[in-house]
């Protein structure tokens, strides 16, 4: 039987995801990438739905795209796939903790992203799983008049939000979990936006109670479930959207923002399809950068739900 990400076992107890930034924080980057092996072979050894998933992805990336991997061994592959994932953790947790460095920007982009801020305009903001969005905290930061609101659908991540309670940042980045986008929330977040407030959201991932407020979209050759939330919080906010990536070159991460549509309109008679169609554009744009960093895109378990996957992953961890 096919789950939901939500119901999927965090990977990693919280006093073994301390007892690393100890390391990092005691000894350093170097001993901690030397631990950090071992430590994600034993997760990939045992978790065996985000190794089953991490291999149909890949190899989804490689039909879709053929020579992507060259000739590597999707076992080879997958394994590059959760060191990369265990690597990004540490990652969330320094953007979060520390002032972000090392971010780099293209020019055109970077003039779109000063003209958003110094507009004072509130906006949406659509983000992803791929790299590591809260590396865009260097955004705050660098403008910290800007206040920007991340709603985070942290159940599958419980005790990397225990790790980060208690740490103090000086810009105006809130995490805002929530489980589900009602009213009340899409009322105060108007409010938010209306006071030049920046809301960021995923859109590659069904929050949970919101499994029938989905639409398929071709996803690496094959429809995969996205949620319509996005669209509808849009709808709601009726302000600018933006897509936001963040994503590791060499040892530097790299910001890129892009306009994703002035206004959100709904069209008349047929609003589902409105949903279908922008989830469909965010996919192919969101597949257009995927693709170029393909281990940096991190959803471990079954993203597409196809029958014949349900029934080779059904498997408990």
């Amino acid at each position: 039987m096919n789950q939901h990400w939500a119901t999927i076992k965090e990977a990693g107890a919280l006093k073994g995801m301390r007892i690393m930034v100890f390391i990092y924080t005691v000894f350093g980057r170097g001993v901690f990438n030397l631990i950090l092996v071992p430590v994600m072979a034993y997760f990939f050894v045992r978790r065996t739905i985000a190794r089953k998933a991490s291999m149909a992805y890949l190899r989804k990336v490689e039909a879709a795209y053929p020579g992507t991997f060259g000739k590597q061994p999707i076992a080879w592959l997958s394994f590059r796939h959760f060191l990369s994932f265990g690597h990004s953790l540490l990652d969330k947790y320094i953007a979060l903790s520390q002032t972000p460095t090392d971010i780099a920007m293209d020019q055109e982009e970077e003039n779109m992203l000063f003209d958003l801020v110094n507009s004072k305009k509130g906006c949406l903001v659509i983000g992803s799983h791929f790299g590591n969005l809260e590396y865009s905290r260097g955004i705050a930061v660098r403008h910290p008049e800007l206040v920007i609101n991340v709603l985070m659908y942290d159940q599958h991540a419980e005790n990397f939000s225990a790790l980060m309670k208690g740490v103090k940042t000086k810009s105006r980045m809130n995490l805002m979990q929530v489980t589900d986008i009602d009213m009340a929330l899409a009322l105060d977040l108007r409010e938010r936006v209306q006071r030049g407030e920046w809301v960021v959201i995923a859109g590659d991932r069904v929050p949970v109670g919101d499994g029938n407020r989905v639409c398929r979209a071709r996803f690496f050759g094959e429809d995969a479930n996205f949620p319509i939330g996005p669209y509808v919080l849009a709808h709601l906010l009726a302000c600018p959207i933006y897509l936001l990536h963040c994503y590791l070159v060499d040892d530097d991460y790299r910001i890129g923002v892009e306009l994703f549509e002035e206004k959100f309109q709904i069209g008349r008679g047929d609003r589902q399809k409105s949903y279908e169609t922008a989830a469909g554009k965010f996919a192919q744009l969101l597949e257009k950068q995927v693709v170029r960093f393909p281990l940096q895109w991190f959803n471990f378990f079954d993203f597409w739900q196809n029958s014949d996957e349900r029934q080779t992953q059904g498997g408990k961890q």
